[in-house]
């Protein structure tokens, strides 16, 4: 274990909510169909052995190496007497744990949840899926074990929501029964329902991958002793998922999808929400971490150019980070661009990173290890844990190399904050390369009683095969990123990324208006393209238009004929390319 944290255990018993005594989740699977390996466990935390604290993020898979040490959900806010809630996960130091397994029950008359232990027993379990099964059955072979025994339902009696794990329903009659011919929900036939009042594809209550692992969870089954904070009325559904590809930027990525259900009976308000990482890329003791803010990636990258030591990757170190590609929906009229495509407040505008904090493996100072609930808070909303916020350059808190006193909730984004000229790394900051965590995440946004939401990020992993220096492999990770966001908009079809199998940039690309009414501009700085492909397509993937750039003209103007929608933009000439999503309004 690499910390401990000293903690006061407090119990909090919210009203409405019944005190449970469920015990410690325990259930883990390794997520293993492409080339990473990733153990999955059932409690809200990922990618390690808490009983033995050996990790499990080891890419490439069968070499022993690893990119990551643990991670978890992390998510809170104020409920409508402003008592701050919060449920998290670190590494369940002395057995302090925020999640239980199992779904929540509500009283239909008072709206008080529970969930028994017997209940929080029967789910301590993960669930996996492969498409072959589900394609095998469907095409009238054998029902596999976890076909036959598939969660599709939730026991109504106890209160418990009607349904569970997603499935396809033969006959519409509600109940999962394998033998009427439900199955687990792949949606083989590939075509996604779209949202007729924004124009969106949805996408989000299926499985996907070709392995997946689906399970439950809740914040409410015991007294949470990480945090210290009382319970919110959480039920998380999860499923973490990948497929084998021959696309490296897919075949290195894995995937996680949360589906978040406010089962209390209030409102949670100034709601963040994210994911917490301790990356250990090969050799923990070297590495620094920084932030892509238009593509909402935070990543972990060598410190220089030889990963040497215990577990160390050697020479051209990978990167490897955490990309925040869905959120929970922003609250209406906000005034804020929530997604950063440069508009405000539209239809089914979801939160996507809107911080990346970074601390330090210490103990009682206030850029360390968090030690109660604000503590928790603070760091998703990117303020340190004296209260004080983060100020761009040097290390963060007023102090060292290029330090200003300027706010800003984006640590070490490089060149990529629009709103600051000057680059802000770890390493021009007179950092020293080190052992470190950070949290990606999206907010404030409020959670009504009922209310779901979802956050589907992914882990990418990238290598430079240039030498000495470590940064490639951050512009590789960068390209990868680009290839997972496009085929992440596209409701995961091949189609969208089909004949991109190394993922360089394209430079030099302006689209503007964008959002737009009438007409958008794509304007080519980049003079050395000679052949490039430019197609658009809808987020479903089905293609709009392909033209092809000949330099004459170097301006593309595009939506004449275009009706109200998101579209992708991409540029592709050979192994090069850039994407966008484009929005025209009505």
């Amino acid at each position: 274990m690499k910390n401990t944290i000293p903690m006061l255990v407090m119990c909090f018993i919210s009203i409405g909510t019944f005190a449970q005594n469920c015990p410690h989740p325990s259930a883990s699977v390794d997520l293993d169909v492409n080339n990473v390996r990733a153990k999955i466990l059932n409690g809200g935390d990922l990618w390690w052995d808490p009983i033995s604290t050996i990790n499990t993020y080891e890419v490439p898979i069968g070499s022993s190496k690893n990119a990551i040490f643990c991670g978890s959900i992390w998510i809170g806010g104020y409920d409508a007497s402003n008592q701050l809630l919060m449920a998290a996960q670190t590494y369940r130091q002395g057995g302090k744990n925020d999640f239980w397994a199992g779904p929540i029950s509500v009283d239909t008359g008072s709206g008080a949840t529970s969930i028994t232990p017997a209940t929080c027993n029967f789910y301590n379990n993960l669930y996996p899926m492969t498409k072959a099964e589900v394609i095998t059955f469907a095409n009238g072979g054998i029902a596999s074990p976890g076909i036959i025994n598939w969660p599709g339902n939730g026991n109504v009696s106890a209160g418990q929501l009607p349904f569970l794990a997603p499935f396809f329903d033969s006959n519409n009659d509600g109940v999962y029964d394998h033998t009427t011919g439900d199955y687990p929900y792949f949606n083989l036939s590939g075509n996604y329902p779209v949202n007729q009042t924004t124009g969106l594809t949805e996408c989000n209550d299926y499985l996907f991958g070709d392995k997946s692992i689906w399970w439950v969870f809740n914040d409410i089954g015991n007294v949470k002793t990480e945090t210290n904070s009382g319970p919110i009325g959480l039920e998380i559904r999860a499923q973490a998922f990948a497929y084998s590809s021959t696309n490296p930027a897919i075949n290195n990525t894995t995937f996680y999808k949360y589906q978040i259900i406010n089962r209390s009976s209030g409102s949670i308000f100034q709601t963040h929400l994210g994911a917490w990482v301790d990356v250990d890329l090969g050799n923990f003791t070297d590495e620094y971490v920084g932030c892509d803010v238009g593509r909402d990636l935070g990543y972990v990258y060598n410190g220089d150019i030889d990963d040497n030591g215990t577990g160390g990757y050697g020479v051209n170190p990978p990167a490897c980070g955490l990309d925040f590609l869905q959120g929970p929906l922003a609250d209406s009229n906000d005034g804020i661009d929530n997604n950063h495509n440069g508009f405000t407040d539209e239809l089914g505008e979801d939160c996507l990173m809107s911080s990346f904090m970074y601390y330090n493996n210490v103990n009682g100072t206030p850029t360390g290890n968090p030690n109660n609930t604000l503590d928790y808070y603070n760091y998703l909303k990117s303020t340190w844990i004296d209260g004080t916020p983060v100020t761009y350059g040097g290390n963060g808190k007023g102090s060292g190399p290029g330090a200003t006193t300027t706010p800003t909730t984006f640590m070490y984004p490089n060149n990529t904050n629009p709103l600051f000229p000057t680059p802000w790394t770890m390493g021009n900051s007179g950092i020293q390369a080190n052992d470190m965590r950070f949290i990606v995440s999206s907010g404030p946004f409020t959670m009504q009683p009922g209310e779901v939401c979802y956050m589907t990020n992914a882990v990418v992993w990238a290598r430079t095969s240039v030498s000495g220096n470590p940064l490639p492999s951050v512009t590789e990770l960068q390209a990868a990123s680009d290839v997972v966001q496009l085929f992440f908009d596209s409701c995961f079809k091949f189609s969208a990324i089909s004949g991109i199998e190394k993922q360089d940039k394209i430079s030099g690309v302006k689209i503007s208006p964008n959002p737009f009414k009438t007409n958008c501009t794509i304007h080519l700085e980049q003079t050395n393209l000679k052949s490039a492909e430019i197609s658009l397509h809808t987020l479903a993937g089905k293609l709009i238009s392909l033209s092809k750039y000949n330099q004459v003209p170097d301006v593309i103007n595009l939506g004449d004929d275009l009706k109200a929608g998101v579209y992708i933009i991409s540029i592709q000439e050979g192994n090069r390319i850039y994407a966008e999503k484009i929005i025209k309004l009505e």
